[in-house]
């Protein structure tokens, strides 16, 4: 299949450019990727041209107006979804247009677009007791119901980020009389981290339940998925949203907050810490960010008291078997979006 100049230079950015020259880090070349899935769905359903002939000269102001509204409306995008998207395309443009004349029309036009502003929102997240019922879902007997809640305990106990829970390998696991996981961030950048007995007695029951220990599956994913060696985000959003569904079905006095996600759990998790008198500049190098400036949103957080969450996570519910998304290999988008993805 021939490729247009567009899809050749995409593939070199994402091949070369990205991990090699700039040495960007996966989760942040698989951001670059997500941002580039909804781009290929707008110019096939609605332009209906195929990812693999889609070239500069399509992308103009007018095509660029139609795809934001697009994702406004159809997709139902928030302002900041739209503008990570917009800004994916925008960086790859400004990379091709130093390379090739013919992407300086793409770029120009896409300079030109004027993306909904942000609001500054207060972020979902969970209560003490939200978590509590979150955790006590998954039916802990059997791999799913197992690996499930250990994953959901995972997101909150550490803080960790959705790419950074499918990055865990087995042997970043350390058991230990202080028993620690290490945790791969944003640059590349690894934290320690030491974990509650909880979650000790969660991962070892896991990897009991899987056939697998620390010394002799070092190299493997702690989460793999059913069709892959590891989980992927997109996973761990549809774990999150079920479990999140089935506790607003079974609790309706509870989760009155409008898009909970994966995120949802390191906001929980930074907040009841807060809560608890922990000190900020221990919040953010426990969270990973690169300036205390970030964690500072979490002083907007106002709770009336201070809960006690690591001693709430023991009630057990039964539920209908995990459902997982099924990753077959995506023909709407090219090979080297769905590697980086």
């Amino acid at each position: 299949m021939k490729q247009t100049l567009f899809t050749k230079q995409l593939a070199e950015y994402f091949n070369i450019y990205l991990p090699i020259n700039k040495k960007c880090s996966k989760n942040t070349i698989s951001s670059y990727a997500d941002g580039f899935v909804a781009l290929f769905q707008f110019f096939k359903e609605i332009k209906g041209i195929p990812h693999y002939r889609i070239n500069y000269s399509d992308i103009t102001t007018k095509t660029m107006d139609e795809y934001l509204l697009w994702l406004q409306n159809e997709k139902n995008y928030s302002a900041a979804s739209q503008k990570q998207r917009i800004s994916a395309l925008s960086s790859f443009l400004k990379y091709a247009s130093g390379r090739e004349m013919a992407s300086l029309g793409a770029y120009n036009a896409v300079s030109q677009t004027q993306t909904p502003k942000v609001p500054r929102t207060v972020f979902p997240y969970f209560s003490a007791e939200e978590i509590h019922i979150l955790l006590g879902i998954p039916e802990t007997e059997g791999k799913s119901g197992s690996r499930d809640v250990t994953l959901l305990a995972l997101l909150y106990d550490f803080g960790a980020r959705a790419q950074e829970v499918c990055d865990i390998l087995i042997g970043d696991i350390t058991f230990a009389k202080t028993s620690t996981i290490r945790i791969q961030g944003k640059g590349n950048k690894t934290r320690e981290l030491p974990m509650s007995s909880d979650v000790v007695k969660l991962i070892k029951r896991y990897l009991a339940e899987r056939g697998k220990t620390l010394k002799d599956n070092r190299d493997e994913y702690l989460f793999p998925s059913q069709r892959s060696d590891r989980i992927t985000t997109a996973c761990i959003r549809n774990l999150v949203c079920k479990y999140v569904t089935l506790a607003k079905s079974n609790h309706p006095d509870h989760f009155k907050e409008e898009g909970y996600s994966p995120h949802s759990f390191r906001h929980s998790k930074a907040v009841h810490m807060l809560e608890a008198g922990v000190p900020l500049i221990y919040i953010r190098n426990f969270l990973g960010h690169e300036s205390v400036q970030t964690t500072e949103i979490y002083l907007r957080i106002h709770q009336g008291s201070v809960s006690k969450i690591l001693k709430e996570r023991k009630a057990e519910t039964n539920i209908p078997d995990t459902l997982e998304q099924s990753h077959s290999k995506n023909q709407d988008i090219p090979d080297f979006i769905q590697n980086a993805r």
